[in-house]
């Protein structure tokens, strides 16, 4: 699964690295950790929670296809038999869950590893996709006008530069057919960059040998770009002295906002756009944009 370039591993004391939940406008003071490219991110956080407890990541995915199965159905619809593209299909999240609803299903993502456990849960849930290694910037160098939906979940904000978006968004009006629809999914930076957030506490998790702690962290470089920081503190009982250990993951993120999105996309030719209800400005926002007939 790759290794963990870029990570910190040190024995710390947790109120060192961890503080209460805050607002900031900046990082302040300098890091001891490197920011990792969106793939080694991604791999090294996996390659962590299998190291620390192999079922970690396999009770997560269980959970997401459950969420997935209703969310995604709610949004498109029934399958009749319509085709669909994943173009940032991970692990699996959304491509599995619509195949499992009856979607003819394509998949594409950049990272090798995590297209070899998608490819090994669809057989686990013995439903059909076709995956292929692709970046979602070059969408237009295999897939053209061939598909009732393009779906890219969590994925977008992961390219920073803005020309790179277009590019990625242009490629998914064309993998569509006339009428097609493209299901978009983001974190919301409009409420990210008003309210600022740090240290904000995601889950305990009792593991081997102990427990972790997970914390979700952002670095606000500008108005345009941040820093994701994962810190897992984990504690190990088999340790006589001081048992916590932090390991590190960062990355940076275009803190793409709702009207330069809907930029975007237009831009690329979708002439509808709409906007999805959120539950909260915490939950992620959600956007389905219509190519003309």
């Amino acid at each position: 699964m790759g290794s963990h370039r870029g990570v910190e591993s040190a024995d710390q004391v947790p109120g060192k690295g961890a503080h209460q939940p805050q607002s900031g406008s900046d990082c302040g003071g300098e890091r001891d950790w490197q920011v990792l490219s969106a793939q080694d991110f991604y791999t090294g956080v996996a390659d962590y929670m299998r190291r620390v407890d192999p079922s970690w990541d396999e009770e997560n995915w269980r959970a997401q296809v459950a969420d997935e199965l209703r969310g995604l159905r709610a949004v498109m619809g029934e399958a009749n038999g319509r085709s669909v593209l994943d173009c940032s299909c991970g692990s699996g999240g959304q491509a599995i869950p619509l195949a499992k609803l009856g979607w003819q299903v394509k998949a594409a993502d950049i990272i090798a590893a995590y297209l070899d456990i998608a490819r090994r849960r669809a057989k686990q849930e013995d439903v059909s996709i076709v995956f292929r290694r692709c970046d979602m910037r070059h969408l237009d160098r295999y897939f053209q006008a061939s598909f009732d939906w393009v779906v890219s979940c969590m994925a977008l904000d992961n390219i920073t530069a803005d020309e790179q978006i277009q590019q990625a968004v242009k490629g998914m009006f064309g993998a569509l057919r006339p009428g097609g629809r493209c299901y978009i999914r983001l974190r919301d930076f409009d409420h990210i960059m008003d309210v600022k957030p740090r240290y904000d506490f995601k889950e305990e998790r009792a593991v081997p040998q102990g427990r972790v702690i997970r914390l979700e962290d952002w670095a606000y470089e500008s108005d345009t770009h941040v820093l994701n920081i994962y810190v897992f503190l984990r504690e190990d009982e088999r340790k006589t002295d001081w048992p916590w250990v932090t390991d590190v993951f960062s990355y940076r993120r275009r803190a793409l906002r709702k009207a330069e999105l809907e930029q975007f996309l237009r831009g690329a030719g979708f002439q509808e756009v709409e906007f999805l209800p959120q539950p909260s400005p915490w939950h992620p926002h959600e956007v389905v944009a219509s190519k003309a007939t």
